[in-house]
């Protein structure tokens, strides 16, 4: 076989398998955008000090105006398939502010619909040294979703109240969302043969 005679081949060789690579790169499914509409952003990345991947939201808004500005974040672990637990998630509000009111031994209580529930067992404050204050609270999957489900949800820390918008609330939902096992997951050989 001469030179020119493999070249032709080797280019309609090539032709040929680039024909069908093509499509199929622009046949991708892309994902459905999120329904869930807001300004947080959610990223998950491996933790290593917890040796699990953790989800974490950051919301750019602030929930107050001024001097007293706070803040939303929220977090939480991915469980472990073998080792199933339950999901918590990590709610925190913080305020970079030295005039924050966020004390220990403040009580916590978060409004939902007009409906105090309080949460100061759970509560764990910090206060940064340059100032500020953070207050981390730990909710169980169920007052994550009660969080999740309401419309108007009002936090009171101390002194302080702040009310959370529309657009945390959706990124609360989201977190939740993500949060949720699956059906799927937790089943076993023996519930899906019934």
């Amino acid at each position: 076989m001469s030179a020119s005679s493999r070249l032709v081949l080797s280019a309609a060789l090539l032709i040929l398998l680039a024909a069908t690579a093509f499509p199929q790169k622009r046949l991708c499914p892309k994902p459905p955008p999120s329904p869930f509409k807001h300004d947080g952003e959610i990223v998950t990345t491996f933790d290593s000090r917890a040796g699990g991947m953790r989800t974490t939201l950051e919301h750019p808004r602030s929930l107050g105006r001024g001097a007293d500005a706070y803040y939303l974040a929220a977090s939480f672990m991915h469980q472990n398939t073998k080792r199933p637990g339950t999901p918590t998630l990590d709610l925190v509000i913080y305020s970079p502010s030295p005039a924050s009111r966020l004390e220990a031994g403040r009580q916590l209580v978060l409004v939902l619909d007009g409906r105090p529930r309080p949460f100061g067992a759970n509560a764990g404050f910090r206060a940064p040294s340059g100032g500020g204050g953070a207050v981390r609270l730990s909710l169980s999957y169920a007052d994550a979703s009660a969080l999740a489900h309401a419309r108007k949800v009002a936090a009171q820390i101390g002194g302080a109240e702040v009310e959370l918008t529309n657009n945390h609330l959706e990124a609360l939902r989201e977190m939740v969302s993500l949060l949720a096992p699956s059906p799927g997951r937790w089943q076993t050989a023996d519930a899906s043969a019934r």
